[in-house]
Formats: C-alpha cells, sequence, structure tokens
C-alpha cells in the first residue's frame, strides 16, 4: 500500500480518494531532491506553521483567546444584572458554554504537555 503525503505530492499523482483539492500541491512545489524550510511556504498548510512563529508564541496566542472567552462571558453576565434588557439569555449561556469548552481543552493540552514533557524526561 502506497501512502501519499499530500503536501509532497502534485495533485496528477494523488489517488482519486483524496478528493479535496486543499491538500493537494502544486506541481511546482514539489521538490523531490527534498524540502527546505525555504520552500515549507509553497505547501498546502505551512503557511500557517511559518506565520505561527515559535511553540511559545502558539501557547500565549492560545490563552490569550481562553482568557478572552472569560472575559466576554463575564461582561454578559455583568451587563444582564445592570440592564436586563440589553442582553440575551441565550447569548450568555453560549458564551459561558464556549468560555468553559476552551478552558476544559486548554487544561487537557497542558496537562499532556506536562505529562510528554515528564515521559521524555524520565525517558532512559
Amino acid at each position: 500500500m502506497t501512502v501519499f503525503r499530500p503536501e509532497l505530492v502534485p495533485a496528477s499523482q494523488v489517488p482519486l480518494r483524496v478528493t479535496n483539492p486543499k491538500h493537494f500541491a502544486s506541481a511546482a512545489a514539489v521538490n523531490p531532491a527534498g524540502q527546505t524550510l525555504s520552500e515549507l511556504g509553497n505547501k498546502v498548510g505551512a503557511e500557517a506553521a511559518l506565520r505561527s512563529g515559535t511553540f511559545e508564541d502558539v501557547m500565549l496566542q492560545a490563552l490569550d483567546k481562553v482568557s478572552a472567552q472569560q472575559h466576554t462571558a463575564n461582561n454578559l453576565i455583568q451587563a444582564a444584572i445592570t440592564e436586563p434588557g440589553s442582553v440575551d439569555v441565550h447569548d450568555i449561556t453560549i458564551a459561558q458554554a464556549n468560555a468553559s469548552l476552551s478552558l476544559n481543552i486548554t487544561r487537557t493540552v497542558l496537562s499532556r504537555l506536562v505529562q510528554s514533557w515528564k515521559d521524555l524526561i524520565n525517558t532512559r
């Protein structure tokens, strides 16, 4: 069985069962001699990796988004208390659910990162 990596295979060589055009790479983007970091920008999904910067930046941006969702939910609750007619109850419920879900996902990701780091440190 041949395994195709869509980011390294030109669209003309991809089997028919891979149908999402976002997974195709142009023929110019494929370099059979090897890939360099500067050429990653031509690959599907690689532009996000190049734009994102360091792992620390990505994690801090994600934590900022979680914090913003928490603040949005709190602000909606405060607005509902001070001005009862200005905020719909459904918006508050959705904002709280989004904030709770993002916090739980963040907690899970961070605990798995810590566990992975401990596993790497304890590898003998």
